[in-house]
C-alpha cells in the first residue's frame, strides 16, 4: 500500500523496473585524466625520437624522456583535476579548459625547468625538444579535449547515456525559471518533469506543465527515470520543507534546493563556507588571489612596452596638434577609478573647449567643438594613447570599463542599478563593452544600461585570456571603427 500524506514513505514494488541508467559521470573525468596522462609521456618520447633518432641521427637514452614525460603528465594532470577541469562539466566546454591546458603547462615547463636545474639533469635535454614536446603536447590534447567535448556533447543530448535527467518539485514561477535555464543548450541537463508537492506555495498551473505529485515522483525516481531532485518551493514552512525532504530521502537520486528567483538571477553565484556555515555567495572579490597580482603584471609589463613602442607616434600627434593652433596639446579630466577613486585621466586634445565641471556636453556626430584633426584621432581611438601613461601610473588598466566624467558618473550612478560596480575594478583604455560596439555618446540611459551590462560581465568573469581577446578584438574596432565620436 502506498500512503500519500507528507510524512511517510511511498513503498512500490520493485518487479519489472528498468535498471538502465546514465553512466557515471566520475568516470568520464578518470579516462579523460587517463587519456591526458598517456598522451604527454607519448609525445615526450616520440618527439625525442623524431628529434634525435630521425633529425640529428644521433642515439638518445629514452628513459630520460620516458621519466620527464612522467614528471610532466602527473603535473598537467593533478593541476587540472585540482582546478576541476575534469568534471562533467567543464568537459563539455572545451572553451574555458583550453585556456587551462595553455596555463598549466606553462606552469609544468617552469617546473621542469627547475627541477632538472637543480638536480643538474638539464643538459639531456635539448631546447629544441622541450619546445616541440611542448607544441604537440598542447596541440594533442587540445584536440583530444575537442572531440571529446563534441562526444560527450552528442550523448548528453535528448535523454543520450550522459544526460543529467533532473526532476522539479514545485510547480511555481521559481521552478520554471529553474527549469528553464537548467536546461539550456549544451548543458547535458535534462528536465524530466516538473511534480506538485501539494504545498501552500505549489500547483500554479500557469507556470509550468504539471507532470505528476509527489506519488510519481517517488514511482519515476524508483524506475531510475531521475538522477537529480531540486525542490523550488521558496514560500513552504519550515514543516512542510522537512516533510517533503524526509519523504524524498529515501530515494536513490541527489536532492538539492532552489532558494529564490534572486539567487537565479545571479549566475555568477556558488555555494561557499564562512567557517562552519554554508551560505549561497552572490558575488565574489574581484580579481581576487594570483587575479590582481597578473593584472598588474599585464598593466605595468604590456602596458609600458606598448608605451614605448608607441612613442613615436605619440611625439608625432603631439606635433601634429601643436601646428593646427592655440591651445594645449593634452586633455585632462577628473573621472571616478578604482573603488570611486578621482583621478586625471589624459587624452589628447580634439576639441575647441576642455570641459571639466558639473555640466558636461557629451559630444555627438558632427559636433562642431570638433577640430579637423580630432575628428581623425577619435575615429580611429588615437586620442586614447595617452592614457597609457595612466596605466603605468595604476590609475587604469589596459582592459576594464571605460570611466566617465564625473558629472556623468554621478548622473549615471542615480538612474542606473548597479552602476556603480563598474569602479570594483580599475577603469581601462578598452573594455568588453566597447568591442561589443557600445563607443562614442551614450546620452540615452537605454545605451549606457546596456553597456554597463557588459562591463559588469567582464567584472564578473574576469581572466587573463579575457583580456587577451578583448586587446585583439579592439585592433579590429580600431581599424574598422563603429559608433566612434
Amino acid at each position: 500500500m502506498t500512503d500519500t500524506g507528507l510524512g511517510e514513505v511511498d513503498n512500490f514494488s520493485t518487479d519489472g523496473v528498468r535498471r538502465r541508467g546514465p553512466m557515471a559521470r566520475a568516470l568520464v573525468g578518470d579516462i579523460v585524466q587517463l587519456v591526458d596522462f598517456i598522451l604527454v609521456i607519448v609525445v615526450s618520447v616520440a618527439v625525442a625520437y623524431a628529434y634525435h633518432a630521425l633529425a640529428l641521427q644521433s642515439a638518445f637514452d629514452v628513459q630520460y624522456y620516458i621519466a620527464a614525460g612522467i614528471i610532466g603528465a602527473t603535473g598537467l594532470t593533478a593541476l587540472l583535476r585540482r582546478d576541476g577541469y575534469y568534471e562533467f562539466d567543464q568537459l563539455l566546454s572545451s572553451g574555458r579548459t583550453l585556456r587551462a591546458i595553455f596555463s598549466r603547462w606553462g606552469l609544468v615547463v617552469l617546473g621542469l625547468l627547475a627541477f632538472g636545474f637543480a638536480l643538474k639533469v638539464s643538459e639531456n635535454f635539448s631546447r629544441a625538444w622541450l619546445g616541440l614536446w611542448s607544441i604537440f603536447t598542447v596541440t594533442a590534447i587540445t584536440g583530444a579535449r575537442v572531440i571529446t567535448a563534441r562526444i560527450l556533447r552528442s550523448m548528453s543530448r535528448d535523454g543520450g547515456a550522459f544526460a543529467r535527467r533532473v526532476a522539479v518539485v514545485g510547480a511555481t514561477a521559481l521552478g520554471a525559471k529553474f527549469a528553464a535555464q537548467a536546461s539550456a543548450p549544451d548543458s547535458g541537463i535534462s528536465i524530466a518533469g516538473i511534480y506538485e508537492a501539494g504545498l501552500s506555495d505549489n500547483g500554479d498551473g500557469h507556470y509550468a506543465e504539471i507532470k505528476g505529485d509527489m506519488h510519481d515522483l517517488a514511482q519515476a525516481a524508483r524506475n531510475n527515470e531521475i538522477d537529480d531532485i531540486v525542490i523550488a518551493t521558496p514560500r513552504a514552512s519550515k514543516e512542510e520543507m522537512a516533510a517533503v525532504i524526509r519523504r524524498l530521502s529515501i530515494l536513490p537520486v541527489s536532492i538539492a534546493i532552489c532558494s529564490n528567483m534572486h539567487w537565479l538571477d545571479h549566475t555568477g553565484g556558488a555555494i561557499a563556507r564562512v567557517g562552519d556555515a554554508s551560505v549561497l555567495s552572490l558575488y565574489r572579490r574581484p580579481l581576487e588571489g594570483w587575479g590582481g597580482v597578473i593584472k598588474n603584471i599585464e598593466d605595468f609589463f604590456l602596458g609600458g612596452i606598448i608605451l614605448v613602442l608607441s612613442t613615436p607616434v605619440l611625439l608625432l600627434l603631439a606635433f601634429a596638434i601643436r601646428l593646427q593652433g592655440k591651445g594645449p596639446i593634452l586633455f585632462a579630466q577628473q573621472r571616478h577609478g578604482f573603488n570611486n577613486a578621482v583621478f586625471k585621466i589624459y587624452k589628447f586634445r580634439t576639441m575647441t573647449v576642455s570641459e571639466d565641471g558639473d555640466e558636461i556636453a557629451q559630444a555627438k556626430p558632427d559636433d562642431p567643438r570638433i577640430t579637423a584633426l580630432g575628428k581623425f584621432l577619435r575615429r580611429y581611438s588615437l586620442d586614447e594613447l595617452p592614457q597609457l601613461i595612466n596605466v603605468v601610473r595604476g590609475e587604469m588598466s589596459l582592459v576594464g570599463p571605460r570611466p566617465h566624467a564625473l558629472a556623468h558618473n554621478h548622473q549615471y550612478a542615480r538612474t542606473i542599478e548597479n552602476y556603480s560596480g563598474r569602479h570594483k575594478v580599475k577603469p581601462g583604455i578598452t573594455g568588453w563593452a566597447q568591442v561589443n560596439g557600445f563607443r562614442g555618446e551614450t546620452s540615452e540611459n537605454e545605451l549606457m544600461e546596456q553597456r554597463v551590462r557588459y562591463d559588469l560581465a567582464y567584472v564578473d568573469n574576469w581572466s587573463l585570456w579575457f583580456d587577451l581577446k578583448i586587446l585583439i578584438l579592439t585592433i579590429k574596432a580600431v581599424v574598422f571603427p563603429k559608433n566612434a565620436v
